[in-house]
């Protein structure tokens, strides 16, 4: 895990370190977490690279939105490109 952004955010009040989590595309990586109102939303990263790839969030306690374990949200970044200006496509969405 990176050092330092990993130990200024395990310093906030209510946020814990997991070394792996997994996130919607099935992968691993380290996370920040946090809990609110009985969900634990976990931001996890590339392993290697430490950027962030996905959010899996889920019930910890019954709450009237459902029952404990229940995935609440789930995403991957399956992709990432870069352009110009905003508007602009991504040159492979353009072909």
């Amino acid at each position: 895990m990176p050092t330092a952004i990993w130990q200024a955010a395990a310093r906030i009040p209510g946020v814990v370190l997991i070394r792996d989590s997994v996130y919607a595309a099935g992968r691993h990586g380290p996370a920040i977490a946090h809990v609110s109102d009985g969900e634990r939303t976990e931001y996890i990263f590339d392993k290697n690279t430490h950027l962030f790839v996905g959010e899996h969030s889920y019930l910890i306690k019954d709450t009237p939105a459902g029952k404990a374990g229940m995935v609440t949200a789930t995403s991957a970044a399956l992709s990432r490109n870069v352009v110009n200006k905003i508007g602009d496509l991504p040159a492979e969405a353009r072909a």
